[in-house]
């Protein structure tokens, strides 16, 4: 089986399963953003709009005309994306060096990780087109297809501003690396794809009266979005909402990271004032999620070295997740599912030192 039948075929199991839990995921009992994507979607540009989802087009622009009802075409859409998301991190990993078996763990905690499943629950989004983007247009940087990256990255971007991160991220890469002139090259692509995302933005704003003036997150000076995100929280509620961002992979990231190859190191370190500035504008429980194509194969390192263990994490890991994440009625068990993918997490750490020490 080449590469590319095998990615196919990972995308394809990735999507009928992640298609089953789609189905099964209530709609949030809250006001979404729903309003906003589909106003786009009806009438390609909303005059005077003032929300910062108004700026994110391109998902919008690609359903509106699809037959079907809205939720059906948003859903499915999520799902795609997000069988994407599994099978681009699982080539990033092989890029990386990753045996097989740490590659699928990563994979499967990318497709079926909170982020990912939370896109099912809420789908009125472009975060699931993102999850997709971090890997893909990361590994093809590193394979040295920046045309084509910068191609993809520029339709990207019209969706949201992160497709333009992975471009910096590895211009930062590679200067450390002192790979000069690779990073001259992923860096002008970097800022063809900024402008492509500026021209977007100036013109709605100068022809069609588009402002930030209802989003929280363009008041750098003032908390930006995670300011008024702490005050509606209580201290509890923020505590949850941050483990249930990453769960178990808080305590299998750090140690993979000392298991990882040195370019995966790197890009790690070097994501953390991306992570930083994006945990700031928008809302931080979500948006540090589109990182995880970083943390996540860290993690499967970990996993990899202790498979029994790691494969039973994993498990308690996307049980916790359907809860909530998808938002699964499983009550009691998804909550079961998350301790004990810590206690899980915490013996596959202790054999993995084991094996490494023996």
């Amino acid at each position: 089986m080449t590469n590319s039948t095998r990615l196919v075929a990972i995308w394809a199991l990735f999507a009928v399963t992640l298609g089953l839990v789609a189905y099964a995921s209530p709609l949030p009992q809250r006001v979404t953003d729903r309003d906003v994507y589909e106003a786009t979607a009806a009438h390609g540009v909303v005059v005077d709009c003032s929300d910062i989802h108004c700026f994110r087009v391109l998902v919008p622009w690609l359903l509106g005309p699809l037959p079907g009802a809205s939720i059906v075409r948003w859903k499915a859409y999520a799902v795609m994306a997000n069988a994407a998301s599994g099978a681009a991190v699982f080539a990033l990993c092989l890029t990386l060096g990753f045996e097989r078996r740490s590659a699928w763990f990563a994979s499967i905690a990318s497709a079926f990780g909170f982020g990912s499943l939370y896109t099912l629950h809420d789908v009125y989004s472009s975060d699931p087109l993102m999850y997709f983007l971090g890997p893909f247009l990361t590994n093809e940087l590193m394979n040295g297809r920046v045309a084509f990256a910068g191609m993809v990255g520029a339709v990207g971007v019209l969706a949201k501003e992160f497709a333009a991160a992975p471009f910096y991220l590895m211009t930062w890469c590679l200067a450390v690396e002192r790979r000069w002139r690779e990073a001259a090259r992923v860096f002008v692509a970097a800022n063809a794809v900024f402008i492509v995302w500026l021209l977007m933005t100036l013109t709605l704003m100068l022809r069609f009266n588009y402002t930030y003036a209802g989003s929280a997150s363009a008041d750098l000076g003032g908390g930006a979005n995670l300011v008024g995100w702490l005050h509606r929280q209580s201290t509890r509620g923020v505590a949850a909402a941050m483990f249930n961002e990453f769960g178990v992979l808080y305590i299998l990231a750090p140690v993979g990271f000392f298991l990882a190859p040195q370019r995966l190191r790197l890009l790690a370190l070097l994501s953390l004032p991306i992570a930083a500035f994006f945990g700031y504008v928008q809302q931080p429980d979500r948006a540090l999620w589109n990182l995880h194509f970083l943390v996540v194969p860290m993690a499967a390192l970990v996993l990899g070295r202790a498979p029994t263990l790691g494969l039973l994490t994993l498990a308690a890991f996307v049980v916790g997740n359907l809860r909530v994440g998808a938002q699964l009625p499983i009550g009691s068990a998804g909550k079961i599912a998350l301790a004990a993918s810590m206690v899980l997490g915490l013996a596959t750490i202790v054999t993995t030192f084991r094996g490494t020490s023996s």
